[in-house]
């Protein structure tokens, strides 16, 4: 099992991808107006409701099963097959009655389009999760770059040609589509087989448990959508639409690109009985020391980055950014909690810390929707603070996690980082926004703002002997 190979994968994957995501929404930023884009993103959050009972927990299943047969795996298609067709019909039959409660038809056609890629979808998924149960990242990662960019070459093309918030639709389409196609490419000639639903007690089982806490994960994420395109509008999703997309580059790209290789690695080390305490304390302090840094640099740089990618008409998602990035902060504490629960197959210790976790987050953000944008955005700050509590409880009864080595080894030294890594830097910065006219020197400022950021990140994890200092003295060659 080569990790840092696999990693290596896995982030090239994720940086790749984001850069073709972030160019295209760039593009399609201006080409497509705030009312489109929010109407495509009400379809969305209702589709990945939708996705995750589709998925049912049958790749975490594929990942964590001790005994893995292609009996298992045969059943886990047939599963996934069935359940994902006939979410397929389900949306297409109800996409009329979604678009009559926000009073706009254009979502019943989104709905009925993207129905589409639930009859695709599962002559992919099992397959890409035994990829990554056996470390084959460098598969999902020429599968998912080609996919990627024929998916934003096709919004890109079809929103300058008039079509719309279609241009968005088949671009899902498109992705869906090549995805599936490169699957079946690169799949082994052994391992294609026919669906079965022999012997499916024990996947339904783990995939029930499983599928019902990322159903109600799903919902407390996509509901800020629901709310909001109801009690304020579709611009108004739009706008919070592009700050979660910016707060969310790190969770979804770094935290993710770890994420795909450490339940995998995890795993692999409760088959072996392998305490995993330690290693989910050494790969959070990793995280959390790199999550609070960006995290900070995020909300200083909030206005400039919202006017460099999307556009003036779009800044009023920059306050909502750096409300935000305290959320991003707080949820890196814990981010890789759910995955080692899964590892240790207790999913439904999973499914009652979601229970819990997604209806406080639904209950604050309703009552943060009757007044404005900033209230429902630190609404996830208070949401995630209770989460984390609530993670930090339940792992320490399954894997005697400490709360006291959480604090003091993790979030204090996190925060000590956060500070020296932003405070100077962003005197520098404030400096130069007040004092500086001319474009030279502005970008030398900023030049040696980022420099010092960088120093005093460093420093500070060496002077506190922080666990990822080891792997930059590797980096520096210093060792």
């Amino acid at each position: 099992m080569n990790i840092k190979k696999s990693l290596i994968y896995s982030f090239s994957e994720s940086y790749l991808i984001v850069i073709i995501q972030l160019g295209s929404s760039m593009v399609i930023a201006r080409l497509l107006t705030p009312e489109e884009i929010g109407q495509f993103s009400i379809g969305i959050a209702i589709l990945a409701i939708a996705h995750m009972l589709r998925d049912f927990g049958i790749g975490n299943y594929l990942i964590q099963e001790k005994e893995l047969t292609k009996q298992k795996i045969k059943t886990a298609f047939g599963i996934t097959l069935l359940i994902a067709w006939f979410l397929a019909v389900i949306l297409f039959s109800s996409r009329y009655l979604i678009a009559d409660l926000y009073n706009e038809g254009n979502i019943a056609t989104i709905l009925g389009w993207m129905s589409i890629n639930f009859l695709i979808i599962p002559f992919s998924s099992p397959t890409l999760a035994i990829f990554r149960r056996e470390m084959k990242f460098h598969l999902i990662f020429y599968i998912n770059l080609i996919s990627s960019i024929i998916s934003a070459g096709t919004a890109i093309y079809l929103a300058k040609n008039n079509f719309s918030y279609m241009s968005l639709v088949w671009s899902s389409i498109a992705n869906i589509s090549t995805t599936a196609l490169l699957v079946a490419l690169f799949k082994p000639r052994e391992t294609f087989i026919l669906p079965s639903l022999k012997n499916s007690k024990e996947i339904l089982t783990f995939g029930g448990i499983s599928s019902l806490s990322n159903l109600i994960s799903t919902l407390g994420q996509n509901s800020a959508e629901l709310i909001i395109g109801k009690a304020l509008g579709f611009s108004s999703v739009a706008i919070l639409s592009k700050a979660t997309t910016i707060n969310n580059l790190f969770r979804d790209n770094f935290i993710g690109s770890i994420s795909k290789v450490f339940l995998p690695l995890i795993s692999e080390y409760n088959r072996k009985n392998i305490p995993l305490n330690t290693p989910y304390m050494i790969a959070t302090s990793y995280i959390s020391s790199l999550a609070l840094p960006f995290y900070g640099l995020l909300a200083i740089y909030a206005d400039l980055i919202i006017r460099l990618l999307f556009g003036e008409q779009w800044i009023e998602s920059a306050e909502l950014i750096r409300i935000l990035s305290i959320s991003g902060m707080i949820q890196s504490f814990y981010s890789f909690a759910p995955s080692t629960i899964y590892a240790i197959n207790k999913p439904k210790s999973v499914l009652h810390c979601e229970t819990i976790n997604q209806s406080v987050k639904v209950t604050l953000m309703f009552i943060a929707s009757f007044y404005s944008l900033k209230i429902i955005a630190w609404s996830f700050v208070v949401s995630n603070i209770i989460a984390l509590c609530i993670y930090t409880s339940t792992l320490k009864k399954l894997i005697n996690i400490k709360s006291l080595k959480v604090i003091s080894k993790i979030i204090i030294p996190s925060i000590l980082i956060l500070i020296t890594s932003t405070l100077i830097p962003f005197y520098i910065q404030y400096y130069i926004e007040f004092h500086t006219n001319n474009t030279i020197s502005f970008i030398y400022g900023h030049a040696l703002y980022a420099l010092f950021s960088l120093l005093s990140w460093v420093s500070t994890l060496i002077l506190l002997d922080y666990p990822i200092k080891h792997e930059i003295i590797k980096i520096l060659k210093l060792n």
